[in-house]
């Protein structure tokens, strides 16, 4: 295995601790990454906004997957190189099937948030991501066309909700979990994967000169996708089985681990993986 000439990591749980703290041994592991020429790129499921001050810590502001794929550019100027909102018909009608199934819907503009009612969970949601939250009116005071839409579960019941909207909203637009306690909904066919594609293709990289990482359902494509795939123990299963390496949890700066094995891939996979503490697939 040869260094991979660019690295795409997810943010939340992967990236960043489960407290949304990005780890000083994990930003000091992306630069030495970059100082060895390997492009990084961050795909989340976060709005441009909700991403930015990582994004502009690590020195990487310029070329980021935001919205699970749904907006890709440059989060310091707001610069989009490709864009897909939601049609506000379909988002209208994915609103309104969450809300009445009690799933805390949320509607994402991309520079604010808005919900149909004030909610505790809502407003710890749109708190960790620092985007401004408003409460609209009625349903067809939502502005525009969303980026995404995000239900919020409170507890197994609401979870159980989150396969009925997937298979009544499966067919028109695209539906996985972030969380288990969040659902991602954005437009028909876009995902992490397709938007890390467009952007290797642009750079002339090959899937197999790729590494990925990422901790959830959201994620398996693009791990699948990439010839490297690299996961946090905290990971769901799916994910640690498909990954080539298993980093200690997102809260030990998990990723440090991962992007220091891949340093190291002139060793063999078996002993790089015991000296820097995780477990290579």
């Amino acid at each position: 295995m040869t260094m991979p000439r660019l690295i795409v990591s997810d943010v939340d749980r992967t990236l960043l601790t489960h407290d949304y703290v990005l780890p000083q041994r994990v930003a000091d592991a992306v630069r030495v990454a970059q100082d060895r020429g390997t492009v990084v790129v961050l795909a989340t499921a976060r709005s441009p906004l909700g991403v930015r001050p990582f994004a502009e810590r690590l020195g990487i502001a310029d070329l980021v997957v935001a919205f699970n794929g749904g907006w890709i550019g440059n989060v310091a100027t707001g610069s989009a190189l490709s864009q897909q909102r939601i049609s506000r018909s379909d988002a209208l009608h994915a609103m309104a099937t969450a809300q009445a199934a009690g799933v805390r819907p949320m509607w994402f503009t991309g520079d604010a948030v808005f919900a149909l009612m004030n909610d505790p969970l809502i407003a710890r949601e749109a708190a960790v991501t620092r985007e401004p939250l408003f409460v609209a009116e009625t349903i067809e005071a939502l502005p525009g066309e969303p980026g995404k839409i995000m239900c919020v579960a409170g507890g197994p019941p609401d979870r159980e909700a989150f396969a009925m909207l997937r298979e009544t909203l499966g067919e028109r637009l695209s539906v996985s979990r972030s969380h288990p306690r969040l659902l991602e909904i954005g437009p028909p066919g876009v995902s992490k994967k397709t938007a890390i594609s467009l952007v290797t293709a642009r750079l002339g990289f090959a899937p197999a000169e790729c590494a990925a990482a990422g901790d959830a359902e959201n994620d398996l494509e693009m791990l699948a996708w990439a010839g490297t795939a690299m996961t946090v123990a905290n990971a769901v299963p799916p994910v640690i089985e498909l990954a080539h390496f298993v980093g200690p949890s997102c809260d030990e700066g998990g990723l440090a681990d991962a992007i220091a094995w891949l340093m190291r891939s002139q060793q063999p996979k078996s002993t790089a993986a015991q000296s820097m503490g995780g477990r290579d697939g």
